[in-house]
Formats: structure tokens, C-alpha cells, sequence
């Protein structure tokens, strides 16, 4: 599958990449070590928020997809919260809980261009080593790795163009049928969610779209096409090469699941 020729747009849509692994260690990840770690990289993520935990989901095929899994396995102790270290200019975060580490890039100005899965993945490998390193320097014990999730985030806006981007006609596998009279009109809210096995079984692709309203209040699809699960390699070699199969899949999968004149003629589609 990674053989498959690269997809590419000039004007993708995608406006965050979400890049992470749940994970599990011998000693338990304490707040005093988070703190620790924000001051390693204080100079390129001077900013800190908190925010809920993440819930453990861990995708197997005996329990379905999506499968929550409750619980943190160390005694008393409270879930951390998860804490987010923001860079300067907003482009980059990491975010690290007791069992996940996170990297996003994310859109921070109109203006903003997707950097290209290439150097999004350098830098998530880049600050994931660091973080390895760190855990390794505390003695909190190397990491399980138990799933792995790569996420695309497009916010799609609606409404007329000279290329009709329409809710009922963007995702082929929802089209309207206009060819009866219809009593219901175009729907005002959308919620479709489709999921597809990886091969291999190292996982499920998700593609969620919902309606949605931008700050300024034009119609967006928002789109996301989520990646997880885990490969029986888990070595670092066979992490990045689960995040590479995963990208291949959720570009070619939003490649299938959408109209090819939309891709064409408003993403300027080249490969």
C-alpha cells in the first residue's frame, strides 16, 4: 500500500494533524515529571493549558470499533490531567497525559499552509524521541506502546461557488437523490460517520463529517479521517512504518470517499 503514489494538493483543506500513542510504563507518570519535562522544552513551547484527560481506546477486533478502555491501572493514584505545551506561534503543541503523548500541528492563520505529512511526522518522531529520552532520564521505565492514531482534520466550507461544494453531493457515498420529488429539504444538520479495516488487522480508518459553522458564520463540513490501531512491530521502525501506512490510507481514503471535480478544481488537486 505505501508503494501507492503520493496525494497531493495545492489547497488542501486539511487544518490539523493530530499525531499520538497510548502507551503504558512500569512506574506511573507523575505531575512533578510533567513539570520536569515542560522546562526541556520551555524554549519551543513556552505555553502551558490543562485540560480533561483523554480516555484510553483501544481498537480489537473481538470488542468492536472504538472500544473504550476505563481505567489506569495504578492503584490510587488520580488520572493527570493533560497538559498542553503550545509554541510561540500556535502552529505546534505537544500535549502528554499519564498514558498518551500528542503532537498536533494546527492551522493558526488564514494564511496557514499545510507543511506536508513529511515534516509534520519528522517533527512528531523528533519530539516523541525527546520524550523517550526524558522518560528514560527519570527512570520512569521505557514505554508500551498499545495504539497507535494518526488524525486529519479538513474544515470543507459550503455554499455556492463556481464548483458546487454541497453537503449532499461532496461525500459520494452520501449523495442526495434528486432524481424524485423529495419532501424533506437539504438537511440542516449532518452526522455520517463510515469505518474501514486496515490491513492486517493493525486497525480501523474513521471518516466523521458534520455540518458545522465557521467563527464568521458560513456553512463548513467538518471532516475528519482518523487512523488506529497497532502493528505486531513495535519497535520505533514499526511505529513510523504504521504511521506511514496510516497516512497512505487516509489520503487515498479521502481521495475515494470524495467528489473528483471538488478534488480538481477547489483543492487543485496535482498527484
Amino acid at each position: 500500500m505505501n508503494s501507492r503514489p503520493r496525494v497531493r494538493f495545492d489547497k488542501p483543506p486539511v487544518v490539523e494533524v493530530v499525531c499520538s500513542i497510548l502507551f503504558g510504563t512500569s512506574k506511573p507518570l507523575r505531575g512533578p515529571h510533567i513539570g520536569f519535562y515542560g522546562k526541556r522544552i520551555r524554549d519551543a513551547f513556552p505555553q502551558i493549558e490543562e485540560a480533561p484527560p483523554l480516555m484510553p481506546i483501544i481498537e480489537t477486533p473481538e470488542l468492536g470499533p472504538g472500544s473504550a478502555e476505563v481505567g489506569f491501572g495504578f492503584g490510587s493514584i488520580p488520572p493527570l490531567r493533560r497538559t498542553w505545551f503550545i509554541s510561540q506561534d500556535g502552529r505546534n503543541l505537544i500535549q502528554v497525559q499519564q498514558d498518551r503523548f500528542i503532537f498536533n500541528w494546527k492551522k493558526a492563520a488564514e494564511d496557514d499552509t499545510y507543511p506536508s505529512y513529511d515534516e509534520v511526522i519528522e517533527r512528531f518522531n523528533r519530539h516523541l524521541a525527546g520524550f523517550l529520552e526524558f522518560l528514560a532520564d527519570e527512570n520512569v521505565g521505557p514505554p508500551a506502546y498499545r495504539q497507535f492514531e494518526l488524525i486529519y482534520v479538513n474544515l470543507i466550507p459550503l455554499g455556492p461557488a463556481e464548483v458546487q461544494v454541497d453537503e449532499s453531493r461532496l461525500l459520494v457515498d452520501h449523495v442526495r437523490d434528486m432524481s424524485r420529488p423529495r419532501f424533506l429539504d437539504k438537511p440542516v444538520g449532518v452526522n455520517w460517520l463510515s469505518i474501514y479495516a486496515l490491513p492486517n488487522d493493525e486497525g480501523r480508518l474513521y471518516a466523521a463529517a458534520q455540518l458545522a459553522r465557521a467563527p464568521d458564520g458560513q456553512r463548513i463540513l467538518r471532516l475528519d479521517m482518523t487512523a488506529r490501531g497497532i502493528s505486531e512491530d513495535i519497535s520505533e521502525t514499526g511505529r513510523q512504518a504504521w504511521f506511514n501506512r496510516a497516512h497512505t490510507w487516509i489520503t487515498h481514503g479521502f481521495v475515494d470517499i470524495t467528489a473528483n471535480d471538488v478534488q480538481e478544481q477547489v483543492w487543485k488537486r496535482t498527484a
